[in-house]
């Protein structure tokens, strides 16, 4: 399947318009995206997608779409998939997070244990790190995604030489971030809701990781219960950018796990 190959449209899910890229066959995967990295298909999906029924939709105020106002915090978001599950007719798909998708697929697991089969963390924002994270809402655009991946264009979303509307949707994005972690960038409840977290999982992080380093992972899986992270060699923050095929192969063993 090349890129490209996938279903759009928008459900509309309990009066907010929801679109959602999904393709691919083999048992059901929700993919939360993370800040910044909203596009609906990507390398990534199509790599998972040689195994799983791949959707991929978008959050609530990003990626263009509007915010709404009882977007407060993950708590809302999460029960907002659960509305989205219901839509899509899923039951208990694999949810794979990457960023502050990590944040809300944890979020998910931990609020409604019984809709998730398998939980991977990639880059997982949302635990309380040992030393405070770079704060990307100061930073331009350019420096911003300089924090993500190298391999993200960071030209496109600079105003003075890119794209301009490319550069206000990520602005907007950031207006949506801003909204669920501007009071502090984690959970604190994280460590007294991870006991509810019942489904297998795994986490997934880059070695040249410039926001969150790689012994945040070993923390994070030993929270979580999880085996020791996969650490990929070169890959950045966005693990599904750099290296979309490491991360397929991580997320198909844990499916075969729990078949």
């Amino acid at each position: 399947m090349g890129i490209g190959e996938h279903r759009s449209s928008t459900v509309d899910v309990r009066g907010t318009p929801v679109p959602i890229a999904s393709g691919g066959d083999g048992p059901p995967l929700l993919f939360l995206h993370g800040e910044g990295n909203t596009w609906p298909w990507r390398a990534v999906h199509d790599e998972l997608a040689h195994h799983f029924e791949v959707h991929a939709p978008v959050h609530p105020g990003f990626g263009g779409t509007h915010l709404p106002e009882w977007v407060t915090g993950m708590a809302d978001l999460a029960y907002h998939y659960v509305d989205v599950l219901d839509a899509l007719g899923l039951d208990r798909p694999v949810v794979v997070g990457e960023s502050l998708g990590g944040w809300l697929a944890f979020r998910l697991a931990a609020q409604r244990p019984d809709r998730v089969s398998g939980l991977v963390l990639i880059g997982s924002l949302g635990l309380q790190p040992a030393t405070p994270m770079p704060d990307l809402f100061i930073k331009a655009g350019p420096e911003a995604l300089g924090y993500l991946s190298d391999r993200l264009d960071a030209r496109a979303v600079d105003p003075l030489q890119g794209d301009a509307e490319a550069a206000t949707d990520l602005w907007l994005d950031q207006a949506a971030q801003a909204r669920l972690m501007w009071e502090r960038p984690y959970d604190p409840t994280w460590l007294r809701l991870a006991h509810h977290v019942r489904a297998p999982t795994r986490v997934i992080w880059g070695a040249a990781d410039r926001l969150l380093p790689p012994d945040h992972a070993t923390r994070l899986a030993d929270v979580m219960g999880a085996p020791p992270p996969t650490v990929v060699a070169g890959a950045g923050h966005l693990v599904t950018v750099d290296a979309p095929t490491d991360v397929a192969a991580a997320v198909t063993d844990l499916a075969g796990e729990i078949a």
